[in-house]
């Protein structure tokens, strides 16, 4: 299903529910006192619907229900102690019950854990062109490990999603891949390894919103318009595009690390923000300016990216840690055959990271 359908679907619930509530609170005569715990009984409804439309038939699947079930179990017991048909009531009966509660619940995790649920789901996803003349991408990826590279001729996006993947299409050349939770228990963290390969014959505007990952985006056989991408507490490394013309990079991050490597023969300008950290610059490249640092011949360069980095943590403008350190790395002359054309791109952050030590190790005197 779509995820115009699904929108679709999911809006209609709410709609259709909330003219139910207000249906049955005139047919009833109840007041809002009273009958405001139907508004949590909508929630679970809605939530029932709302994974239901996602959910793939499976024993581990079944616990993506848990909280939508109690939304609802929760609404109908305080409707109710409300209305009366208990004789304890809301506060009475939760000061009385909850220790049932947390057992119960801690119940049901317990063997939510120790079902059998056949392992992560692998699914293979290609999917083609189809005459499209630009691309949008966006990957959204909580845990677990991204590697980013081009696909194959043809592809809009190839690659294998270990964990699951869940696909939203806007139209021609236009995706949104975010990982799939309708195989897992949703209160536990299944980490997800995605190895995904994007269009290298279209312009592509590409973002990515990754949490607690280990992310390595190889761009450089990519005609990226435009990058923009969001992290939280993760490592990323990012291959920057080596003939993609002018390409806008915005990065925000939390606590983490972030890599930049700008190929040989590419112009850049580099303006970065941090509170706490450091940002490691080569300035025989990319001379300081008093905006950041910039290539003599960045506005007359063919291939040129604008980087802008931004970090924070959460919305206050602070550091989450005084240990994170941004780098941008670039690629020296010596190092280009190594990763340039016909040689394989680091396929991990910890690969990555040993080519740039390597790479330090053989500029170092002596």
């Amino acid at each position: 299903m779509t995820g115009t359908r699904r929108g679709s679907i999911t809006a209609g619930t709410w709609l259709i529910g909330l003219g139910v509530v207000f249906l049955i609170r005139e047919v009833a005569n109840v007041p809002w006192g009273e009958a405001w715990p139907l508004f949590l009984i909508l929630v679970g409804v809605a939530g029932v619907v709302s994974t239901a439309l996602s959910w793939r038939p499976s024993l581990a699947g079944i616990w993506s229900f848990t909280w939508p079930v109690v939304w609802i179990g929760t609404g109908a017991i305080l409707l109710a102690s409300t209305t009366g048909n208990l004789v304890q009531g809301p506060v009475e009966w939760f000061a009385e019950w909850w220790p049932w509660l947390a057992v119960g619940i801690g119940v049901w995790f317990l063997i939510g854990s120790i079902a059998p649920g056949g392992g992560r789901p692998e699914e293979h996803l290609t999917l083609p062109l189809a005459g499209a003349t630009s691309a949008s991408i966006r990957l959204s990826f909580g845990a677990g490990t991204l590697a980013v590279s081009a696909a194959a001729p043809g592809n809009l996006v190839d690659g294998t999603f270990a964990g699951g993947v869940v696909r939203t299409s806007d139209g021609p050349g236009r995706v949104e891949l975010s990982q799939d939770t309708a195989f897992g228990l949703p209160w536990l963290d299944h980490g997800s390894e995605w190895s995904v390969g994007l269009t290298r014959d279209v312009p592509l505007d590409l973002r990515v919103d990754a949490g607690a990952a280990r992310t390595n985006l190889d761009l450089s056989e990519l005609l990226l318009r435009r990058l923009e991408i969001r992290t939280g507490a993760s490592e990323t490394h990012i291959r920057l595009p080596r003939n993609a013309g002018a390409t806008d990079v915005k990065a925000e991050t939390g606590a983490a690390s972030l890599t930049m490597n700008v190929p040989v023969g590419v112009a850049a300008r580099i303006r970065s923000r941090m509170a706490l950290g450091s940002s490691d610059v080569d300035e025989a490249r990319f001379p300081r300016t008093s905006n950041g640092y910039e290539s003599p011949d960045f506005g007359t360069a063919t291939n040129r990216v604008d980087i802008g980095v931004r970090a924070a943590s959460g919305r206050s403008g602070s550091w989450a840690s005084s240990r994170r350190r941004d780098r941008l790395v670039t690629d020296r002359a010596h190092s280009a055959g190594r990763h340039g054309h016909g040689s394989a791109a680091p396929k991990s952050p910890d690969q990555a990271d040993q080519l740039d030590d390597r790479e330090d190790r053989h500029e170092s005197p002596g």
